[in-house]
């Protein structure tokens, strides 16, 4: 699942590598004849189209609110483990609208039906987010610990290493209550504390606020071409 431009752009190349070099070196083969891998390319539409179209930072769906004026709800605010709770508002005109009940928009109902479908066999769940250069862990809605934490913080850290090793960028990593801000009603909750799949992460990409969401054609070139290094190397 993918928020913002820069996720788009780098799962569009990820794609891409496994779709049209699937061959190119024996690990990424291995993975591929192993696993199925599901992309999101986009779970929010119309409004990825209306950052193109009207306003570029646009964050929500582009859903009518019956109780309101203002337009839209934030997807990410919107899935059923301990909804509504810290960092989601009940105001729709707010970026973090939670709606007006979990599970209240077509788009995450149409993830959480396919999740639930096949749960028994996703063994990871990644969500792309642009921007801060994170690796996270649940929760968002409190400082309560998974119970595999340990085992989810060592992945964290291969992984950060990874980027380190083929980008020399730093991402710090850790649960998103405590590693960028309070979240709750967020996918990655949903996906480890109401569905039970063990690896979830957020992962928020580059960069640290320098260009923040309007991320220079250049930076993306480079950054996705790295990161499908890094996923070639680890």
């Amino acid at each position: 699942m993918l928020e913002s431009g820069y996720s788009v752009s780098t799962i569009m190349y990820i794609i891409n590598q496994v779709v049209r070099n699937p061959n190119d070196d024996t690990l990424t083969k291995a993975f591929l004849d192993s696993y199925d891998f599901v992309f999101m390319p986009v779970l929010n539409p119309d409004g990825y189209a209306y950052t193109w179209s009207h306003d570029r930072l646009w964050r929500k769906n582009r859903a009518p609110n019956k109780h309101s004026r203002c337009v839209g709800v934030d997807l990410n605010r919107n899935w059923d483990f301990k909804w509504g709770g810290r960092g989601t508002s009940g105001n729709a005109c707010d970026i973090d609208f939670r709606g007006y009940s979990a599970f209240s928009e077509k788009e995450t109902i149409a993830v959480r039906d396919w999740v639930e479908k096949e749960k028994s066999k996703i063994v990871l769940y990644i969500n792309f987010h642009a921007y801060g250069q994170l690796w996270m862990t649940p929760y968002g809605y409190s400082t309560d610990k998974p119970s595999n934490e340990e085992e989810m913080m060592r992945y964290s850290e291969i992984a950060v290493n990874a980027i380190k090793s083929v980008r020399n960028t730093t991402y710090n990593y850790g649960p998103v209550f405590t590693t960028i801000y309070p979240a709750s009603s967020i996918s990655v909750d949903w996906v480890r504390g109401k569905e039970n799949i063990l690896l979830a992460y957020t992962v928020e990409l580059p960069d640290k606020g320098e260009h923040g969401f309007i991320t220079p054609r250049t930076e993306i070139n480079q950054s996705v071409t790295r990161r499908g290094k890094v996923s070639s190397n680890s």
